[in-house]
């Protein structure tokens, strides 16, 4: 019971942290934001299949510079195009200018964020209300313990 308690509080942090953001639109230049994803095309996948791996459709990270020949990003996940994605710690990686078909920053989204919380807080306040956990007992006896222990004398 309290493993499943456990599993369902973990996917609900998974699920808030994914609710919470979304990501704007491709644009070509880069956004205000640090917190980005960097989107290769087909010269930067061949560029960077080396050091990211092969057909990455787009980096998530932290821009830590960028100028006309390049853009460091300390990254976070990779994405492949075929599906499927790695973790990453933040290590650095050097994506060159051509490479870079555009840049998508993410931002906290208010909507998805009260409606997961909305939800979040639904399945907290109904789990506990049905959840008999009995710490203080429920003022009947366990069993008869006088002289007169018939069904009717409990």
């Amino acid at each position: 019971m309290l493993r499943r308690l456990i599993g369902g509080a973990s996917l609900l942090l998974v699920l808030f942290q994914a609710g919470c953001y979304s990501y704007l639109p491709l644009q070509t230049e880069m956004p205000r934001s640090s917190d980005v994803r960097v989107v290769l095309n087909d010269r930067g996948r061949a560029e960077m299949s080396a050091g990211l791996g092969p057909l990455v459709e787009f980096v998530e990270g932290v821009v830590v510079a960028q100028d006309s020949v390049a853009t460091r990003v300390n990254v976070t996940r990779v994405v492949y195009i075929r599906g499927g994605s790695s973790i990453w710690t933040g290590e650095e990686v050097v994506i060159p200018a051509f490479g870079i078909a555009g840049f998508q920053s993410r931002e906290l989204s208010k909507a998805r964020s009260w409606a997961l919380a909305g939800a979040t807080l639904g399945v907290v306040v109904f789990s506990i209300m049905n959840i008999n956990l009995n710490l203080f007992g429920d003022g009947t006896p366990d069993r008869c313990t006088g002289t007169n222990c018939g069904p009717n004398d409990q």
